[in-house]
């Protein structure tokens, strides 16, 4: 499950997770680019079974050989040779090999890519899989004379941009900006055109309810940001210690170059700062800015987006002949991928150990199969076609599943002819047989659907509304097609090492593959399409992950312009209302300009419940001002 956020907007969390995610919610640079898996290319003639010529009464009931087939299917995912299944590794391309493998042996007809003989079910697509950081060069310049700083001691900052930058040293305490608080290292000085020199982290205030206030304006992208906003040149950032951040692999910088010195190199570099006194980090309020005498920073950091190819793997379970629904599509589908060897999402900081990921996802990708072969195995085909996909990416913002409704296979036409959509992520953690069923709020089709499907399973299902959330289904809601959600919570496993094949309860999950795979044909046997209905409000949901307002936007992890690039607005949600729309792009929030999610989680942190704030957007290649008014949020 999709897990986005930097260090500090993990603390107060996204506005769109699922309920179930509140909890949970926040690799070495990969190789480039690679070649397709070799996996067999499949001609297009597929090999199920005859058609039916008139319409079967078809049915899916449990099998008790399921459960050893889907613990199978979790090992094989989550074994040394997988490496975590980070998307750009061979890991990932043996996890797609694997996936296509199985769609073969089903005789599922492939609807990747079309191959040099044959389609192939591999549908390539590309991924912005981390960042090349090359080590920075800093000069300190007293008069003529410049002096390189030992390059042991120094670091690209996360969020820097790429560049070069030469100006006066000008020291800025902790770098903070809180007007409510009544701090402003900034105060009476101006820093354009200068390097800032900011101390890492954020001081502890006098007070029970004030000592954690600045917590949350310690990330060193806030600083960075507050930088920009001062119009600095550059930022030098004096760590706490002598340990330097490990190299970040997000790319979307703050927008100014910034690198991390060590506390002892700071204190011989800028001896006026006196950041060797105790009494300059413990400050209870803040400091004078003030230039630092006869110094100057030179500086140069590179920062470069490193993509590599990813694939969703694609297979199709055609119609029976004569259907008047043949055009009409259920898909089915899981992600395949994780986290590698741990990297800006593991819940384990600094690790590099495999992170297997059996529940997240190697679970939804056995159900996905599971659910392929029960349903290649019935006696007739269905009314409409079933593709089963098995989703690439997930974990770096949906970026395969946006990719397939962005981009469709041929054979299906528009992504408006797939009539529904069933999502399987993180199912194998059945407890006290508890599973959430969310989306059903996207059609009223689903609610006696997935009453039916339950039926014998001893399952006990909560039926959720929201169709958005951080998995491959909300690239479908956003498209309009109506999606279920299954899930059986998070864990203390979630994105950590300990997430491992024999912790999965694969006889729950085979109880959880029968009711997916019930659903599915119940979809692809109506006689009407299900029809898409924008999901009520949820009054448990209306705020999100910590925040202090709500405000209702989905953004688009994917986008990586200039703005927060919208996936999607809540229904009567205070966006909603006043008329943000699918596709806008935010750019300013207030008197904060937007560049990428970051700024904008930032902005969502300093806004108040029922307090108009103006968003601007780009829509149309025109600047749209809206007036919003938040609602209150859950802090």
């Amino acid at each position: 499950m999709v897990m986005r956020l930097g260090s500090a907007a993990r603390r107060r969390r996204s506005d769109l997770l699922p309920l179930f995610l509140l909890a949970a919610l926040t690799a070495c640079a990969p190789p480039p680019a690679a070649p397709p898996p070799e996996v067999a290319q499949t001609p297009a003639a597929p090999a199920v079974a005859s058609p039916a010529a008139a319409p079967a009464r078809l049915a899916i009931d449990s099998d008790p050989a399921a459960a050893g087939r889907i613990q199978a299917d979790v090992v094989a995912l989550t074994t040394q040779e997988m490496e975590g299944r980070g998307t750009g590794t061979d890991g990932a391309r043996r996890a797609a090999e694997l996936v296509a493998k199985r769609f073969e042996e089903l005789g599922l007809e492939p609807l990747g890519d079309a191959g040099a003989q044959a389609k192939s079910f591999l549908q390539a697509f590309e991924a912005r899989v981390g960042a090349a950081v090359e080590p920075p060069q800093l000069k300190v310049v007293r008069g003529k004379q410049g002096t390189a700083v030992d390059a042991k001691t120094v670091t690209t900052a996360d969020g820097s941009e790429s560049g070069t930058v030469a100006g006066a040293a000008v020291f800025v305490g902790h770098g903070i900006n809180a007007s409510a608080l009544g701090w402003d290292s900034y105060a009476g000085i101006d820093v354009s055109g200068k390097v800032v020199v900011v101390l890492a982290g954020a001081p502890t205030l006098d007070g029970a309810h004030q000592k954690d206030a600045l917590r949350d304006f310690g990330s060193v992208r806030y600083k960075l940001r507050t930088a920009r906003e001062h119009k600095a040149l550059g930022v030098v950032v004096v760590a706490e210690g002598e340990e330097l951040p490990k190299g970040s692999h997000d790319t979307s910088g703050m927008g100014v170059p910034a690198v991390v010195v060590t506390r002892s190199a700071a204190e011989k570099l800028f001896p006026a700062a006196k950041i060797r006194d105790k009494a300059t980090w413990e400050v209870k309020k803040a400091p004078a800015p003030k230039a630092i005498a006869g110094v100057n920073l030179e500086f140069t950091t590179k920062v470069t987006p490193q993509k590599a190819t990813a694939w969703n793997v694609v297979g199709l379970l055609p119609a029976r002949a004569g259907s008047p629904h043949a055009g009409e599509f259920v898909v089915v589908g899981a992600h395949y991928d994780h986290l590698g060897h741990g990297g800006s999402n593991s819940r384990k900081p600094g690790s590099t150990e495999i992170h297997h990921g059996a529940d997240d996802n190697a679970s939804g990708t056995a159900l996905m199969m599971e659910v392929a072969r029960r349903m290649a195995a019935l006696p007739a085909r269905p009314d409409r076609g079933v593709v089963f996909v098995g989703f690439g990416a997930e974990e770096l913002g949906t970026l395969g599943s946006r990719h397939f409704v962005e981009a469709p296979p041929a054979s299906i036409g528009a992504i408006k002819n797939v009539v529904a959509m069933i999502n399987a992520d993180m199912v194998g953690r059945l407890r006290d047989d508890k599973l959430l069923v969310d989306g059903v709020g996207t059609s009223p089709g689903w609610g006696p659907i997935v009453k039916a499907a339950g039926d014998g399973l001893k399952l006990e299902l909560a039926q959720g509304a929201e169709g958005f959330g951080a998995s491959d289904h909300a690239p479908f809601t956003a498209a309009r097609v109506p999606v279920a959600f299954l899930f059986t919570g998070v864990h203390e496993d979630y994105h950590q090492p300990s997430d491992t094949a024999e912790k999965i309860n694969a006889e729950g999950e085979s109880r959880i593959a029968t009711l997916a795979g019930r659903m599915a044909l119940a979809v692809s046997q109506q006689v009407e399409r299900m029809p898409f209905v924008d999901a009520p409000a949820d009054p448990k949901r209306s705020g999100r992950g910590g925040f202090k307002v709500s405000v209702g936007t989905v953004p688009d992890y994917a986008y990586q312009g200039k703005g927060l690039r919208l996936t999607g607005v809540r229904p009567d949600s205070p966006a909603s209302r006043a008329g943000l729309q699918a596709g806008d792009v935010l750019v300013k929030v207030g008197s904060h300009e937007i560049t990428n999610i970051h700024d904008y989680m930032f902005s969502l942190g300093e806004l108040e419940p029922g307090r108009e704030v103006v968003i601007e957007v780009e829509r149309n290649g025109t600047r749209v001002p809206l007036k919003v008014i938040p609602a209150p949020g859950t802090r």
